[in-house]
Parts: structure tokens; C-alpha cells; sequence
């Protein structure tokens, strides 16, 4: 029998063992159910015990199946004759004798005895044995009715006092003397409770509250379970002020009832620092060797809330509060509660299907919809339906959730006898809302009238007349005096106050339009004439672009502010400083993307300006192309925005919109499933879950926002043109080794290939920035316009962005050994957020590649990992990662015609692109011939007319010969085919060296991978090789795309001809694991 197999039926034992130790317990006790209590509580076991067996061979399921007949169609689910107590407890014995515990039980606990000593008393309602480990999910709890006992073998159910009619009885085991009878309690568990006083505040069942210690149940103290474990550290003032503890008693319930329990928080109520530690501290929620883990879309956030807790706990960070994110650990074999990025679990699913060192999952500002967190969830949805992880307790939570829409998602899972989700509300101090009219009206702001021409209207971009100024400055004073909003003042008397400047000015706003301008006259005002008191201003801005612009624009006014730019590339440190209180007499100005939203709260913070505006990067599925495109804020997310004022004192909120157009707004982003690139969530897919195409893409489609057909189509044939996936889809060794690496699977490739080409150090240097963003910006001190600096300065003529972001990094390691770094930073226009995060990530992979076998002559001798020297032009090393890059970012290069001004770019659609206006290559003049020159990059997006390409470098047509999927050369027709590009050719001997090279690089690399030994790739090869690709360029006469590539059109004997290698189906890791970095 397989691993699989066997902890497949382990799970089918030890649960079967626990529910019968559950309902023997119980009847002991004197607590025998109602009719209808038992048959809820048998139809739960029924569904659970037919989810374990799902897919099990048949004579499994007859065994499972057995017992029932004659009282339960157990594949039905519905019973066929009334079943009492005894019943039940008669098959389930039966049960536990076909599916016995094995002789180490399975984890901690061992099946209860046989025999007819008295059962000991239940800790309380609810109460099950603690589950051990990879013990599967508690068994529903049985509740006892008010007067029911069991006096002995065969003893029928009582109900109100009286025996019930004598009826044929499955035969149970001797049971144990009659323990004395339950004292009545005033709410049982399955009974139905009238509302007596309609919703109960907090979104939870009516009968829920027979789960909370001490409301509504009589029984004495000693049944009653332990709230919190004697060794968790006393609760905070602090916390115990926060709405979230007021409600602890009810979410810890709903938490051990519910499988996924939904908690929706208003901001300022403590859910996200709270609800962990509630979690944590439980009793018996959850075991002592599983851990609490807390996801967070952003790693800012991961980090900020375990600083809090374990403060808040009095305790060291990564102690027993610790944190996760991409690269960096805090956390010890004693740790308890781990904030994680949602990457994270998802890595962890790689190594631990079952996710079995969790005790508890809590996915947090779960309504973000990020792509990570809706996949998660499909993956958890998925297993636990499955039978899989039934030790697993789920927590979503959110400020802004849509709770009935997660709870319906996860209504399978739960059961029809799920508690509701829970509503804690906020505490926060009164925030006063104002618009883009108000905006204004204080300050004296009006647009500039653009695009105004002769005549009383102009065209409009589609060509409709959109009236006058004046006509539209009427309509404003009249939608102003229709919008109902959160004002003290009302619609009329606003509108009276207003004058025809801030009228004009509401005329004149344009969507998706950051006025700068105006955010740095608001900063001011706020300063000077402090209308809600001293206190932090925090920005909404769309970019990095704004932030910087706006960033400069405060610095240069002299005024006494800190200037704090919050993002999520800063590091540990950095961040820190958002939090701290300025100097006395200072204003502390926060300029944040929407990672301020939710994720972080900063405490001090009065004054909130909110531009309006949000960048959002889109996914064309039918053309493969991204665009970053600025749109207007969500209803969703300007509530939000304003939340984070009032945390400490009344505070103001000020949306740079007209009021009116609030309405029009929509009420949630779209989720990131629907606008991504899928090629990482099916290499994912393939790995964790396994399938085929057609069984991923319907899995997907069962995500709550489920992508389009399409897109997944458009990912399997981007993976399969990277050998991620066989020609059938199947997963390919390749493909197994780049999900294990947590970036885009274009860079783990080009990672792995650049490892075994022995130029490790520049490649991690290049992956880091492609995984951040550039280092480049604009200069904050810059004052000399005329000064070279930034990517100008930098680009030693490499045509390469990639070499120029590795020069940038290499001189920084210089000035910031120096202990220049930061000014460094300043002088050239580097962000030094990035570079820092980029040191970090060179040195986490360079020294993955090291535990991978890596011995290149960059880390034989001594220093920092991180240290990266420089590429020289034309040199072995910048042959060698050019190479890396054209092998690992396949199909990404595009071909160069010459053009009377600047050179044509072409990919093999027969698309023209050009390159980004920022790019190294921007003003590229070719001094080759059509052909003979080649861009690769790594990323594409749609910017204006144009595809543009965003980093690229120059490479030549022997590299592109080299790693193409597909040659096939006919040297008598001096004709060849790679991919999708058909050329002319004159023959000489690279045609024989070509070959040869095709034959031995890629199969050499799949031994590497196979055998997780990178330095077994030949440097005799990558010797030959560097002189192959230091040659002069290749003639391509003639060049043009084709409809259609070589690799398709060839088949049967003809492929003999062909030049290829197919990468081997993935026939899975060996069984040990190794832990995740």
C-alpha cells in the first residue's frame, strides 16, 4: 500500500475511532439526543466518513458501507428506519472493529477502553479528545437532552422523562453503570432556538451561544472547558479595550464549531493582532504540535503585526509569536503564532500537502482578492471536500468582506449546521468626510481648462459635444445638491458655500488625474491651520511616480515635515519609521500606495488625503499582453482610506473626487484572477494538486472568481514553450524545479540555467530587480539637471538594462561598504528600499544554488554571498548570462529590422513593439543586418499604442540559434526554420557546431536537474559554448515570421530532421522532503 493510501485510511480509523469514543462518552454520561439532534449530528458523520472514503477501492467502501444496512442508506445519507442513540453507538463499534486504530494510534491518543468501568465525565459541551498528530478533524459534538439517560445494554433513548416504545435495537457493547443524569441546561446544541430579540450584533446563529462558556448553559464548572491554556500570558489592557476581545467568547466558539469560520471586522477593532492570539491561547483548539498560522497579503504587513503581538504579549520576536515572509524567517522550534505572507502557505503546500503542522489557518484581508489568496482557498475548498486536512480549523477575515458570498463558497465544507459569520464592530473616533469640492474651496484650486477650443463646446475624445464650462458648472451645483453623503452639513448648505471657483474646479476634474498640485497646497493647510488638532498626515497615491513627485515637491517647500514613504519594498528597518512619533514640533507626512489600506495601521495619523486613484495591472488572455492602468478608487477602497484616520483622536478624510461621483464608483476591485497572467497559478497547480489540462482548468473554475478559459489555455502554452510542461501537459522535471523557486517561472528558469552556466551571482543580481522593481528613480537632492545620473549614468554601453541594473548594484556594494550607501543613493537616483531588498534577495539565491550543488569560481573564495562583481562587455561572463537569459525568458526576444531613424522591433507574431521610454535600449541604433541582432526581456505591457517592452538586452543570432525550441536547417536549399522564423542562410562549419552544441546543452541541464547537482553540468561544455556564442553574428537574410512554428508543422519520419529536445514527464520527488527556506 502506498504513503498515500495509508494515511488516507489512517484518517478513516482515527476519525471513526474518535466519534466513537465521542457518542460512547456521552451516553455514559446520561447525555443521550434528541431524535432530531441525532439525526443532524448522524447525517455530519455520514458526509464526513463518505469524504474520507471518496475514491477508495471498493471493497473499502462495502466495508464502510456495511454496518449501516438495515437501519441507514449510508450512500444516501438518510435513514430507513428510526435510529436511537444505542444504534449508532452499535454500528459505530462495528465500525471501529473494521477499521481498527493501528497499534501507534496515529498520534496521541489511544481508543478508549471496552470495559465496563465507569467512563470518566465530558469536559463540556463540545468537547472532544485533543486531536494528536495528523489526527484528522474533531467529530461533531453530541449534546445531551434535558432529561435523557441511558441505564445500561440496550437501554432505548428517553425523551421528556419516559422510555420510548420498545423498537429492534443494533446490539451495542456492554455499557457502563448509569452515571447519575445531566443537569438540565437551558440551550442544547441541536435544538432550534426562537430569536428573541432578533439579530444578536454579531452575525451568528441564534443557537450559537450553547457554544460559549458560561452563556445560556447551567452545567457546573467542572464541565465546562478550559477558555485559555494555563501557560499563555495574560491578556493586554490593551487588548482587552479592543471590540474583538469583547467578542472572544463567540468567535472561539464559532472557531470550534465551524471547519471555515468568517469574521468581517470594522476598522480599529484589533482583529488582525487579536484573533491570533485568541486562537492561540485556547484550550484544546489547537494541538501543542501544530502552529497558528496568519497569512497577510503583503510582507510589510507580516512583519509589523508580529512586532505588535509579541510586544503586546511581552515576549521576543520569534519567540512564540514569530514571522514568514519571501526570504527571511523569524521564527524557532517553541514558536506558537507565525504571521506569513499567503505565498508562504502556498510554498509550504509543496513539501506538506496536508498542511499537517497547522493547526489553524487565518487568512487575513481576505477581501484584497489577490491571486495567492484566491488560489489558496480554491486548494484548501478542494482538499478539505476531499477528505483531506480534516485536522485543519480555517479563519477568513476582512474589514470590507463580502461574508455571505465566503460563507456560501465554503457552505459544502461547513454543513448545513454552520454558525454564521461573526461582525465585530470598530472603534474608531469620529471622522469627518470631505470631497474634491471642499479640496478647493480651501485652498483655491481650480484645473487647468485643457483641450478648451473655439466655439461655445468642444469635441469630446468620442466625438460628442460635451458643452460649455459653464453649462457643466450648473450641472455640478445640482448634482452637489442631490448626493446625499456623511456630512454633518447638509446637500443645500454646502452648496451655498461653495464659491464658482470650486464650482469650476468640480467642472474641470478629470478621472484617474493625480493633482500633485493640490495634495501639496492640502499638506500645507492641514499644517498651518490644524482643523482637527496636531496629528500625522497620511497620502493615497497611485505609484512610485507620484510618490516621488510628490515627495519632492514637500521637500523643496522647507517646511518642518518628516517625509516617510510607505510601500512594500521596505525592509524590516526601514519601516519602522512610519510607526515612531515624530520630534516635537515636526509633522510626520506619510506617502503611501494603498498598502496603508488595510495592512498597515499607523496610530497617529489625524489627517487623511486620499487622491483617488489606484494603479491596476490588467491581463489581455487573447493577445498575452499586460497593462498597468490607473483607474479610480472602489467604493470599497475609500472606506477604507478612511478609516485610517480617527485611530487616536476625531480626524478628517478628504477624497480628491466631486462628491457626486462617489456613487458611480464600483463597490469592489475586480478580483486578480480574472486580470492576471495564469502560467505560475497552473505550474502551482501542476505541482500541488496534479491532473491533467482539462482537470486543472476545471478545478480553476471552481475558484470564486474563476479565470478565463482562455487565460489558462494561454498559460499551458506559455509553460509548455518553456518546458514547464511536456507536449501532452504532463509536468516536467524542469517545471518542478522552477515552482520550487518563489519568483515568475521565467526567472526561475533563467536562475537554474544561469547556475548551471556557472554565472550565478550577476543572474541572482538580475532576478532580484525583475523580482522588486529598478533601482532606478528620480533623485529627491537631484539639482543639477544637466548631471548624468540614474540609468544614463550607469550604462556603460552594455544595449543591456539587465547589465546596467547589475552596474548600479555593483557600485552601490561598493559606496555602501564605505559607508556611502544612502547618499550614494541620493547623488546617482537609486532607491536604496530597493537595492537593500535586492542585497537580501542575491544572497537567498545564490545560496539556494550552493545547497543545489553550485561550485563556480564566483563563490570559492571568501566574502558575503551578496557581493556581485562587475560584468564586463564582451567578456565570458556577459556571454554567459545573456545566454542564460535568451535560454530561461523563451519565447520573450523580438528580432531587429533597420529603420531610417531607429531600428524596427518584431516578435514572431508579427507584432511590432517598442522598447519602454525609460529602457537602456531606448535610442538603440543597430550596425548590424536584419537578423543578425536580437532583443530578449523578461516582461511586456501595454503602454499607449505600442506593446512596450520593458527590459530588454542585446543578444545576437547565434544565441538565438542556440536555444530555440526548434531547428531544422536545410543546408542544400541554404534554408532554416527555428521556431517561428523561417531565414536564409550560407552554410559554413557553425551549421555542424550548432548542431552538436543543441545536442548536449539541454540534455546535460536535464541530468543537472534530475540529479540536483548543478556542478554536474560539464564545464568542458559551458567552455565550448562561450566560444560558439562569441563569434560573429550568424547571417539571417531575409528573415520573417511564420503563421506557424517548425515544431508543429513537422511530423512523422520528418522530425528525424528536427533539432529539439522534448523534456520527460515528472514522475515525482524522491519521498524525502526537505523544508522549506
Amino acid at each position: 500500500m502506498g504513503e498515500a493510501s495509508k494515511a488516507a485510511l489512517q484518517s478513516v480509523c482515527s476519525y471513526v475511532n474518535k466519534v466513537t469514543n465521542e457518542v460512547r462518552g456521552r451516553l455514559e454520561a446520561g447525555k443521550v439526543p434528541s431524535p432530531e439532534q441525532l439525526s443532524n449530528y448522524v447525517k455530519q458523520v455520514v458526509d464526513q466518513l463518505q469524504k474520507l472514503i471518496k475514491g477508495a477501492p471498493r471493497n473499502i467502501q462495502d466495508k464502510m458501507a456495511e454496518p449501516w444496512e438495515g437501519f441507514y442508506d449510508f450512500w444516501r445519507n438518510s435513514s430507513q428506519r428510526p435510529l436511537t442513540a444505542q444504534s449508532f453507538l452499535g454500528i459505530l463499534e462495528d465500525l471501529e472493529d473494521a477499521f481498527p486504530m493501528p497499534a501507534n494510534g496515529g498520534g496521541d491518543e489511544a481508543p478508549a477502553p471496552r470495559t465496563a468501568a465507569p467512563a470518566p465525565q465530558a469536559k463540556g459541551k463540545g468537547a472532544a479528545a485533543p486531536a494528536g498528530k495528523g489526527a484528522p478533524a474533531a467529530a461533531p459534538t453530541v449534546a445531551a437532552s434535558s432529561k435523557g439517560t441511558a441505564t445500561g445494554k440496550g437501554a432505548a433513548a428517553a425523551g421528556k422523562g419516559k422510555a420510548e416504545p420498545e423498537r429492534m435495537e443494533r446490539p451495542a457493547r456492554p455499557a457502563a453503570p448509569a452515571a447519575p443524569q445531566a443537569p438540565q441546561a437551558s440551550q442544547h446544541l441541536f435544538e432550534k432556538k426562537k430569536h428573541a430579540g432578533g439579530d444578536d450584533g454579531a452575525g451568528m446563529r441564534a443557537d450559537a451561544v450553547s457554544f460559549v462558556p458560561n452563556k445560556g448553559v447551567s452545567e457546573t464548572p467542572e464541565a465546562l472547558p478550559k477558555s485559555r491554556r494555563a501557560s499563555a500570558p495574560e491578556m493586554s489592557e490593551a487588548s482587552k479595550r479592543m471590540p474583538t476581545y469583547e467578542k472572544k467568547d463567540w468567535i472561539i466558539a464559532g472557531i470550534r464549531h465551524n471547519t471555515v469560520s468568517i469574521i468581517s471586522g470594522d476598522t480599529g477593532c484589533g482583529k488582525s493582532t487579536l484573533i491570533p492570539q485568541l486562537v492561540c491561547d485556547a484550550e484544546n483548539l489547537v494541538p501543542d504540535d501544530k502552529v497558528v498560522v496568519c497569512t497577510q497579503p503583503r510582507r510589510v504587513a507580516a512583519i509589523t503585526l508580529a512586532e505588535y503581538v509579541a510586544r503586546d504579549r511581552g515576549q521576543e520576536l520569534g519567540d512564540e509569536v514569530g514571522y514568514q515572509i519571501r526570504f527571511i524567517n523569524k521564527f524557532c522550534e517553541s514558536t506558537r503564532l507565525i504571521y506569513a505572507t499567503t505565498a508562504i502557505v502556498l510554498r509550504r503546500l509543496h513539501s506538506e500537502p496536508t498542511l499537517d503542522s497547522i493547526g489553524c489557518l487565518i487568512i487575513d484581508e481576505v477581501h484584497e482578492r489577490d491571486v495567492y489568496t484566491d488560489f489558496l482557498l480554491l486548494l484548501l475548498k478542494e482538499a478539505m471536500l476531499n477528505g483531506r486536512m480534516p485536522h485543519l480549523k480555517v479563519v477568513l477575515m476582512s474589514a470590507t468582506v463580502k461574508a455571505e458570498d465566503f460563507a456560501n463558497y465554503f457552505g459544502q465544507v461547513n454543513g448545513q449546521t454552520a454558525l454564521k459569520p461573526v461582525k465585530i464592530p470598530g472603534r474608531m473616533f469620529p471622522v469627518e468626510d470631505f470631497y474634491f469640492e471642499d479640496a478647493c474651496e480651501w485652498v483655491g484650486f481650480c484645473p487647468a481648462d485643457k483641450g478648451a477650443g473655439k466655439g461655445k463646446g468642444k469635441k469630446g475624445r468620442e466625438g460628442r459635444d460635451e458643452g460649455s464650462v459653464e453649462d457643466k458648472v450648473e450641472a455640478v451645483y445640482q448634482a452637489i445638491l442631490k448626493v446625499d453623503i456623511p456630512q454633518v452639513r447638509p446637500s443645500n448648505v454646502r452648496c451655498s458655500d461653495y464659491s464658482d471657483k470650486a464650482l469650476r474646479a468640480c467642472a474641470l476634474w478629470r478621472e484617474c488625474e493625480v493633482y500633485v498640485d493640490l495634495v501639496e497646497d492640502l499638506v500645507h493647510y492641514f499644517h498651518k491651520t490644524e482643523p482637527k488638532g496636531d496629528g500625522a498626515i497620511l497620502i493615497f497615491l497611485p505609484g512610485w511616480g507620484d510618490i516621488t513627485k510628490t515627495y519632492i515637491r514637500l521637500y523643496q517647500s522647507g517646511e518642518n515635515y518628516k517625509l516617510i514613504t510607505l510601500h512594500s519594498l521596505m525592509t524590516p528597518e526601514q519601516q519602522h519609521e512610519a510607526f515612531e512619533r515624530p520630534p516635537k514640533g515636526t509633522r510626520k507626512v506619510v506617502l503611501s500606495t494603498n498598502i496603508a489600506e488595510a495592512s498597515v495601521t499607523i496610530d497617529d495619523v489625524v489627517y487623511v488625503i486620499d487622491t483617488g486613484v489606484r494603479k491596476e495591472r490588467s491581463y489581455d488572455a487573447g493577445t498575452g499582453i499586460s497593462s498597468l492602468d490607473a483607474k479610480m478608487v472602489t467604493k470599497a477602497n475609500a472606506i477604507q482610506r478612511r478609516g485610517r484616520a480617527g485611530r487616536c483622536q476625531e480626524g478628517l478624510v478628504v477624497h480628491l473626487f466631486p462628491s457626486f461621483k462617489f456613487k458611480d464608483f464600483e463597490q469592489f476591485p475586480i478580483p486578480q484572477m480574472l486580470s492576471s497572467s495564469m502560467e505560475e497559478v497552473v505550474l502551482q497547480s501542476k505541482v500541488i494538486h496534479g491532473g491533467s489540462n482539462s482537470e486543472i482548468s476545471s478545478m480553476l473554475t471552481n475558484s470564486m472568481a474563476a479565470p478565463q478559459p482562455k487565460a489558462v489555455d494561454a498559460a499551458v502554452k506559455l509553460l509548455k514553450d518553456m518546458s514547464c510542461l511536456t507536449r501532452s501537459g504532463d509536468l516536467t522535471v524542469l517545471g518542478r524545479a522552477v515552482a520550487a523557486i518563489p519568483v515568475q517561472p521565467n526567472v526561475a528558469k533563467f536562475l537554474l540555467i544561469a547556475a548551471a552556466f556557472r554565472c550565478i551571482k550577476p543572474a541572482a543580481c538580475v532576478a532580484a530587480f525583475l523580482s522588486i522593481k529598478s533601482p532606478f528613480q528620480q533623485s529627491v537632492s537631484e539639482q543639477d539637471k544637466n548631471k548624468v545620473t540614474g540609468k544614463d549614468y550607469f550604462n556603460k554601453g552594455f544595449a543591456s538594462d539587465h547589465l546596467t541594473m547589475i552596474q548600479a548594484y555593483v557600485e552601490w556594494r561598493r559606496e555602501a561598504l564605505r559607508g556611502r550607501g544612502d547618499d550614494f543613493c541620493d547623488e546617482q537616483g537609486l532607491s536604496p528600499e530597493t537595492l537593500d531588498m535586492a542585497f537580501m534577495m542575491v544572497q537567498q539565491f545564490v545560496s539556494f544554488m550552493v545547497d543545489a550543488g553550485y561550485d563556480g569560481s564566483d563563490v570559492t573564495g571568501e566574502g558575503d554571498l551578496g557581493e556581485v562583481d562587475p560584468v564586463r562587455k564582451a567578456s565570458d561572463t556577459d556571454a554567459l548570462l545573456k545566454a542564460a537569459m535568451v535560454a530561461g525568458f523563451q519565447p520573450n526576444i523580438c528580432v531587429l529590422y533597420r529603420g531610417q531613424r531607429s531600428p524596427y522591433w518584431y516578435l514572431d507574431s508579427n507584432e511590432e513593439v517598442s522598447p519602454f521610454r525609460g529602457s537602456a535600449n531606448a535610442d538603440y541604433q543597430m550596425s548590424g543586418q536584419d537578423g543578425e541582432e536580437w532583443m530578449v526581456f523578461s516582461d511586456s505591457m501595454k503602454m499607449g499604442r505600442f506593446n512596450s517592452i520593458m527590459d530588454s538586452s542585446l543578444v545576437f543570432s547565434p544565441f538565438v540559434l542556440l536555444f530555440a525550441n526548434a531547428v531544422m536547417i536545410d543546408e542544400k536549399k541554404g534554408e532554416i526554420r527555428f521556431d517561428k522564423w523561417y531565414a536564409y542562410i550560407q552554410a559554413g562549419p557553425w551549421i555542424k557546431e550548432l548542431l552538436f552544441l543543441r545536442s548536449k546543452v539541454m540534455p546535460q541541464f536535464k541530468e543537472a536537474i534530475e540529479s540536483r547537482d548543478l556542478s554536474s553540468f560539464p564545464m568542458e561544455l559551458v567552455q565550448r559554448m562561450t566560444d560558439f556564442l562569441k563569434q560573429r553574428p550568424i547571417r539571417l537574410d531575409k528573415i520573417e515570421a511564420a503563421n506557424r512554428s517548425i515544431d508543429e508543422e513537422v511530423t512523422g519520419a520528418a522530425r528525424k530532421h528536427l533539432s529539439t529536445f522534448e523534456w520527460p514527464e515528472d514522475l515525482g520527488e524522491d519521498e524525502e522532503e526537505e523544508d522549506e527556506q
